[in-house]
């Protein structure tokens, strides 16, 4: 097992380590299959796509589903769920304040997408962890963590809307 713990620890810290690109790309590939089990539960409880909800695409032109999916929600999002709690949590608390603000960045994400249901507020969850994380890794890196954080983001929901349509 302590070898099992050392790979994962040197997985990590070279996920820490990736290029831009590269660390959107994996961040985001990681969202979804962090998101996948929770599917797979939500489908053995008997809970259908139809329950889970999510945007509804039959009312938007591809246009707005663009603008919308691809670009504002990924920047509004990241301003109020991860740059604001992040930096509050950050500002006010001072021990341990980063691993708050991952939790508390998480949930209010997941929360935020409460209007389409709960169970879609499970499943987003992950997402909002790794788009957390993000914000917290780029902090202490040149990029901008919200730039990057809303590029994983948008790259998510790029992969998203292709599935879907």
């Amino acid at each position: 097992m302590n070898n099992y713990n050392r790979q994962i620890k040197l997985l990590y810290f070279k996920w820490l380590r990736l290029k831009p690109i590269k660390f959107i790309v994996a961040t985001t590939l990681l969202g979804i299959v962090f998101t996948i089990p929770i599917k797979l539960v939500l489908d053995f409880a008997g809970v259908g796509d139809s329950d889970i909800g999510g945007f509804d695409f039959e009312k938007s032109s591809l246009l707005e589903m663009i603008i919308t999916v691809i670009i504002l929600a990924p920047l509004i999002e990241t301003l109020l769920c991860q740059l604001l709690p992040i930096k509050l949590i950050q500002v006010f608390k001072r021990n341990h304040s980063n691993l708050i603000a991952l939790w508390v960045s998480s949930l209010i994400f997941s929360l935020a997408h409460y209007s389409y249901s709960i169970w879609y507020s499970f499943m987003v969850l992950p997402m909002g962890f790794f788009l957390a994380k993000t914000y917290l890794v780029f902090q202490r890196r040149k990029e901008s963590s919200f730039w990057m954080t809303t590029a994983v983001h948008a790259s998510r929901n790029l992969i998203a809307l292709m599935v879907i349509l």
